[in-house]
């Protein structure tokens, strides 16, 4: 028989366990009654930006984009819009709104560095985002409004992770599902404001955002600029001012850090990690069956400027490769091997098409150095479109040392003719004798000097 006090007892229980059950619910259906809030109070002041190719009328780029003043002003990503700015005869920006309303955008001013554009509307929408901050806390959410792969517009929650401090230039890093297509659309908070700006995706769930204060300073630029300015007819001076401090400011910064941390590597010291901005890896380069030993460590960015298809830039990049002969290669064999390891910039170099740079023009020398005698190509090739940025290359191969070889290669792209040279000369002056102070003299007087003009 149940009794009073079974029964009182059974329903708590109960009780209990449906309120467990509600506390795992109540979150999730909070959440996306969140998401459909947010969507329907702010999603009218997102749209979807195309590139339309006048030949065919059809699109070529997709993104995202948002208003950002009542006068029609819409932000998005540079490299969304990047067709119609470096060919303005053959492509035109438009709009198109959540309920289907097309209209035609003008570019009005950009960020390259930075990834950002602003785009006039001709008749402003009705609605439009107010700038916010970046400076929360990490575990803040934002949601991501855009227009993955065609879709129709979408939003998806994530997580404010703090910025990547793995680059010259800072990104927020967001845990949300960004997707093609979403590009130049907003992340806001709960109270719409925008906190960045959808950039990039590296998958499963993790995406990068353009923290909004460099959108905020694009704006203020915007404003400085004449009523009526034809941004694209002067577009390129704008974007070389831009290249050219940036540059300053990246290549600055490796030049005024005192200690590039020396590392040995076989019979030299090289630069190690110079800067936080570079990843480094390493390991062997060779397989069993080869007649030898090569090891190798290289450092890069990871992140490039877009500029145009086929077209980017911003990269640092410095490489050692060191080779040994294994037992049954004779001194004949391994230099014929070696001979054939000497490179050529054309063939480390894949960010520009023809029309965008020159040839490499090419300074050779051999030097002595660190001990050693060494064969010395500076190269550079100009930027057609931005007559003060430079591609340069500077490569080392050591000669004369009997059956060892070691190769230097040091690339820098997007750079001034005089960081092009500082930067190399920097870089000579940090390989050291192994082990140090173990630097033998010059067999000939008429050797050239690590001094020298590179």
């Amino acid at each position: 028989m149940l009794t009073l006090k079974v029964f009182m007892r059974r329903f708590f229980h109960i009780l209990s366990f449906s309120c467990f059950i509600a506390s795992l619910c109540l979150p999730r259906a909070a959440l996306a009654d969140e998401t459909e809030r947010l969507y329907q109070t702010y999603g009218n002041a997102v749209y979807q930006v195309e590139v339309i190719d006048m030949t065919s009328q059809k699109k070529n780029v997709l993104g995202s984009g948002f208003q950002i003043t009542p006068g029609g002003l819409i932000a998005t990503n540079y490299h969304v819009i990047a067709e119609a700015l470096q060919h303005p005869s053959r492509d035109r920006v438009i709009y198109v709104s959540n309920k289907g309303a097309m209209g035609a955008l003008t570019i009005v001013d950009v960020d390259v560095v930075h990834d950002l554009a602003l785009v006039q509307m001709q008749k402003p929408g009705r609605e439009w985002l107010k700038l916010g901050s970046s400076a929360l806390p990490k575990g803040t959410d934002l949601y991501s409004i855009g227009n993955p792969h065609d879709l129709g517009f979408t939003i998806v929650p994530g997580t404010f992770n703090g910025l990547s401090h793995d680059s010259f230039i800072d990104n927020i890093h967001f845990s949300g599902a960004l997707n093609p297509g979403m590009s130049g659309g907003p992340a806001i908070g709960h109270d719409g404001a925008v906190a960045g700006i959808n950039v990039a995706t590296a998958g499963n769930g993790i995406g990068f955002l353009v923290p909004v204060e460099p959108l905020k300073a694009l704006l203020a630029h915007y404003r400085t600029l004449p009523p009526h300015y034809d941004f694209v007819a002067h577009a390129d001076a704008h974007l070389q001012t831009q290249l050219l401090a940036s540059q300053n400011h990246n290549i600055g910064e490796l030049l005024a850090n005192k200690h590039w941390g020396s590392v040995p590597f076989g019979p030299v010291r090289v630069p190690g990690h110079i800067d936080t901005a570079l990843k480094c890896w390493g390991g062997m380069d060779s397989k069993e069956r080869d007649p030898f030993n090569a090891y190798f460590s290289i450092c890069s960015t990871q992140d490039r400027l877009f500029l145009d298809e086929g077209f980017d830039t911003g990269a640092v990049l410095y490489r050692y490769d060191y080779f040994t002969p294994k037992k049954r290669l004779n001194l004949v064999r391994f230099y014929n091997f070696y001979q054939g390891q000497f490179g050529t910039p054309e063939a480390d170099y894949q960010n520009a098409k023809q029309g965008d740079v020159t040839d490499f023009s090419c300074n050779g020398h051999f030097i002595w150095h660190a001990g050693y005698r060494w064969k010395a190509d500076f190269c550079i090739r100009q930027y057609k479109k931005y007559p003060q940025i430079f591609d340069m290359h500077l490569y080392m191969a050591m000669v004369g040392a009997g059956k060892k070889g070691f190769i230097v290669t040091l690339m820098a792209q997007g750079v001034s003719k005089e960081n092009a040279i500082a930067f190399a000369r920097r870089f000579i002056h940090e390989i050291k004798p192994n082990p140090p102070h173990a630097e033998q003299k010059p067999p000939h007087a008429t050797d050239s000097h690590a001094g020298s003009r590179p």
